[in-house]
C-alpha cells in the first residue's frame, strides 16, 4: 500500500495550481490543454529552480 499523499508529488501540485488558477481566470471550468500547458510550465520552473539550488550548494566557496 502506498501512503503518499498524491499532492505531496512536484507535478500534481503544480497541475492542481494550474487548474485553480485556469478556473478563477474563466470564472468556470478551464480549458484542458491551456491548463496542461500551464502545469508543464509551473513544473518545468520548479524543477529549474531545484537544480539550481542544488548546484548552488554543491559549489564549495
Amino acid at each position: 500500500m502506498n501512503d503518499e499523499v498524491p499532492l505531496d508529488d512536484l507535478f500534481h501540485g503544480c497541475a492542481l495550481r494550474a487548474f485553480v488558477e485556469q478556473a478563477e481566470r474563466t470564472q468556470g471550468w478551464p480549458d484542458p490543454e491551456e491548463t496542461r500547458r500551464l502545469a508543464y510550465q509551473y513544473y518545468e520552473e520548479a524543477l529549474a529552480t531545484s537544480r539550481r539550488r542544488d548546484c548552488d550548494t554543491r559549489i564549495a566557496p
